[in-house]
C-alpha cells in the first residue's frame, strides 16, 4: 500500500469513527449538566426515548446515573413503583419532564400537570406538564382534562387504565 493510501484509509476511518459517535451518542443536555442518552429505552414500556412524541423525562440519582423516560407518565409509573426497578427514590438528586407546550426540559417538581385528558397516548392515561399555570388551564380546557395537579399531587391512580365496570342484567324485571 502506497503513502497516498495508507493517508485515505487513516482519513477515512477516521471520518467513520466520527460520524459513528455522532449516530449512537445522542444526547439531550438537562438543566443540571447531566447528559440523558437518547439511544435508551424508557424502563417502564421499552420504547426508545428518540422516538418520544411527548417529549422526554429523566431521573438524575446522586451517583450521576440518568435514567430516561418517553414521557412524563412513564416517570411517574417508575417513581411510584421504584422498587419494581431496583432504584432508590432517597437517592434521587433532580426529575425533569417536558413542558408540553413549549418542548423545554422543566423541573419536574415545580411543573403543573393536566391529568385525564381526553388525548390519545401510546401508554395510556398521561400526566401532561406546563411550566406555566395558564398554558395548563388552557390544555385542560381544549382537551377536557379532568384536573390540574402539582408534582406531589399525581398519583399512580391517575395513570391507570380505569376498567368500567359491566353491569349484568340477570333477567330480572322490577
Amino acid at each position: 500500500m502506497n503513502i497516498g493510501m495508507k493517508k485515505r484509509a487513516v482519513v477515512m476511518s477516521l471520518v467513520f469513527s466520527f460520524f459513528a459517535s455522532l449516530v449512537s451518542a445522542a444526547t439531550i443536555d438537562l438543566p443540571d449538566g447531566s447528559k440523558l442518552d437518547l439511544s435508551q429505552t424508557c424502563p417502564v414500556c421499552d420504547m426508545k426515548l428518540e422516538s418520544s412524541e411527548l417529549g422526554v423525562a429523566a431521573i438524575v440519582f446522586e451517583d450521576g446515573k440518568v435514567v430516561g423516560f418517553d414521557a412524563a407518565g412513564d416517570l411517574f409509573r417508575y417513581y411510584f413503583t421504584h422498587e419494581k426497578y431496583h432504584s432508590d427514590s432517597a437517592k434521587i438528586k433532580n426529575v425533569y419532564v417536558t413542558d408540553y407546550g413549549t418542548k423545554k426540559l422543566i423541573d419536574a417538581k415545580q411543573a403543573i400537570y393536566v391529568l385525564g385528558a381526553k388525548l390519545k397516548a401510546a401508554m395510556g392515561p398521561e400526566a401532561f406538564p406546563f411550566a406555566d399555570k395558564a398554558a395548563a388551564e388552557k390544555f385542560k380546557s381544549d382537551h377536557n382534562g379532568k384536573k390540574i395537579a402539582s408534582f406531589s399531587e399525581v398519583s399512580l391512580e391517575d395513570l391507570t387504565v380505569k376498567k368500567k365496570t359491566l353491569k349484568m342484567d340477570r333477567g330480572h324485571n322490577h
